[in-house]
């Protein structure tokens, strides 16, 4: 009698401990936003790998703005500042390089939205560039993505990097 006891006890802790566990990963998939809830594939994710796949999106968006003609529809995001403060999954990796690049490339999506229509797809390619750039010093597995995100400019004109 003692043993069947002891084995409901069992079954009905791990019960509790499982719905415990179940409502506070339900929390944590709460807190990212609906904006974001395509970005999220792991649950613990740092700020700034989210921010990078923040990032990756809108400029996706952009790339395709600039293959339509449609310049109207670029939006430079408020967040974009958040890359200075955004918590790095390695923290120890944000060294004194990180914050001149990551102003360069804020500074590079601003220059974008600022160019003349004709000046904007040479704007764009810099600020992939920019990104290119960072990872090489940072997290090198992103950059064959990265590269995917330059536009062919008119005239046979490149800023790609090698």
């Amino acid at each position: 009698m003692a043993s069947l006891l002891n084995k409901k006890f069992i079954f009905f802790t791990a019960l509790i401990a499982g719905a415990l566990f179940d409502s506070c990963s339900s929390e944590s998939k709460k807190a990212v936003s609906e904006e974001d809830a395509d970005l999220h594939k792991r649950p613990h994710m740092s700020e700034l790998a989210l921010l990078m796949r923040r990032m990756d999106k809108i400029t996706a968006q952009w790339k395709k703005a600039i293959e339509a003609g449609n310049y109207s529809s670029i939006e430079v995001p408020d967040w974009l500042d958040q890359l200075h403060t955004a918590e790095a999954t390695d923290p120890e990796e944000i060294t004194e390089v990180f914050h001149p690049m990551a102003t360069a490339w804020i500074e590079s999506v601003k220059n974008f939205k600022e160019a003349p229509e004709a000046e904007k797809p040479a704007a764009f390619n810099t600020l992939v560039s920019n990104c290119v750039n960072c990872h090489q010093q940072f997290c090198q597995g992103p950059i064959p993505r990265i590269k995917k995100l330059y536009v062919d400019l008119p005239q046979h004109v490149s800023t790609r990097g090698n």
